[in-house]
């Protein structure tokens, strides 16, 4: 699987309140859409094998940290069952929910407490291992090619990571722009070998590119100061 089978998620970052079911199929690389009112167990035939697999997975690490209360809820329900049939109870903070009755797809969390707790544990999505696994790939061909052939242009097929990505509501300018400036100077090489100070590269970059020229002075200074890796200074090498 590469990167451009996944499906397009963006629009789900601007639900601020996802359900423990959503979030791991977010998780997972599988769209709640499309799948309507179906359990993760329900749709194993539907998505890819390992993608289920996650989902699942990432639902019961969820559920047992909302239970132990390591990743707080907004609105958390359970089912139970008595001699009456099934009847559901919603469970109010600072109670926690039972693991052995609570609801994944009605017990709701915030995004950002599930973002900022997938990232405590160092749990990485599947877009990110898919993403991974074709950077690697692609290094791997690359260093197995002839030198010369490396000269030639590369185009990138791969997704930008998602800090990168313009459209992307938290993706900051300057930092896009300090990525671009990098590469830009650095695509052939250390500028400072054909005698040119890495600073002024930059700033030249900056003030030429339209995506950046209208940056204000104080924000180009800035990214120079970030992108610059020689912080000590000094002249530029003599070119050899």
């Amino acid at each position: 699987m590469t990167p451009d089978d996944l499906p397009n998620l963006k629009d789900w970052l601007n639900v601020e309140i996802w359900t423990i079911e959503e979030a791991a199929m977010l998780w997972a690389a599988i769209d709640p859409y499309e799948h309507p009112g179906s359990r993760i167990t329900e749709i194993k035939s539907l998505v890819h094998s390992e993608q289920h697999r996650k989902a699942m997975i990432c639902q019961r690490a969820i559920l047992e940290a909302v239970c132990s209360g390591t990743l707080p809820f907004s609105r958390a329900v359970e089912l139970h069952n008595d001699h009456n049939g099934d009847w559901e109870k919603e469970v109010s903070f600072p109670d926690t929910p039972d693991p052995e009755k609570i609801i994944p797809h009605k017990t709701r969390i915030t995004q950002a407490a599930f973002l900022k707790w997938v990232k405590g544990k160092n749990i990485p999505s599947y877009r990110s291992l898919v993403i991974h696994a074709a950077n690697k790939a692609s290094k791997s061909e690359m260093e197995s090619t002839p030198y010369i052939e490396l000269q030639k242009p590369v185009v990138h097929l791969l997704a930008a990571p998602t800090y990168m990505d313009a459209e992307h509501p938290m993706s900051p300018e300057e930092l896009r722009a300090a990525n671009d400036a990098w590469h830009a100077v650095t695509k052939d090489g250390d500028p400072r070998d054909s005698g040119k100070a890495i600073r002024t590269a930059l700033r030249k970059y900056l003030d030429e590119h339209p995506r950046y020229s209208a940056l204000s002075n104080e924000a180009k200074e800035r990214i120079c100061t970030v992108t610059n890796w020689n912080r000590k200074g000094g002249a530029p090498r003599t070119p050899t």
